[in-house]
């Protein structure tokens, strides 16, 4: 028995424990395909112990579709921050989120049954970042219009506009047959957004 298995740090290592085998399991396997009992035994745990930190394989695919969103939310508010040129900040903060998914698509074999298998839970939670990265792309907008490069009677509604037209590029990429194909059109994209806001 583990002395410490009930201070904060102890069970959060085993709950990043359990993701970490969620996550290889149903990478490899799928998600339809991967179960509690697999995540088990693949975590060194019992059954039960899943169950102490996760309900369901639902709330287990929510925490794991949090960790990704998470770490993509941080670079998008990275770049947001930054100095470069407002015009060159939207464009980066645009592709990095649908460039990073899409590499993150197709590094692993059984991603596509993931997104096949989204519940209404996970899409519900995926619009939460949506919204985030909306609210960011609006904060570059009101810095350019202050600057006086961009044009927009409202930047956070454009922002919102821009966050939810490029969730349209991200999987399962049935209209792009390879990454470079989606880069080179999210940026004609971008530029046509562009000549909408520029001065």
């Amino acid at each position: 028995m583990i002395a410490d298995e009930k201070t904060p740090s102890s069970k959060k290592e085993k709950r990043d424990i359990i993701l970490q085998a969620a996550w290889g399991l149903i990478r490899h396997y799928g998600y339809n395909k991967t179960t509690i009992d697999d995540i088990a035994k693949r975590a060194g745990v019992g059954k039960g112990t899943v169950y102490i930190y996760f309900r369901s394989k639902t709330e287990i695919m929510l925490a794991l579709t949090d960790l990704t969103n998470q770490r993509i939310q941080e670079a998008l508010e990275q770049i947001t921050s930054g100095s470069d040129p407002p015009e060159e900040r939207l464009r980066r903060c645009l592709l990095y989120r649908i460039m990073t998914l899409y590499d993150l698509v197709h590094q692993y074999p059984h991603s596509q049954d993931v997104i096949a298998a989204m519940l209404p839970e996970i899409v519900e939670r995926l619009n939460r970042y949506v919204y985030r990265h909306g609210q960011l792309l609006g904060q570059i907008i009101e810095q350019g219009r202050e600057l006086g490069k961009f044009k927009s009677d409202d930047p956070q509604e454009a922002g919102q506009l821009l966050a939810n037209l490029f969730e349209f590029l991200t999987p399962p990429y049935y209209r792009f047959s390879s990454r470079a194909a989606l880069e080179k059109f999210a940026n004609q994209v971008v530029d046509v957004l562009l000549t909408g806001v520029l001065i």
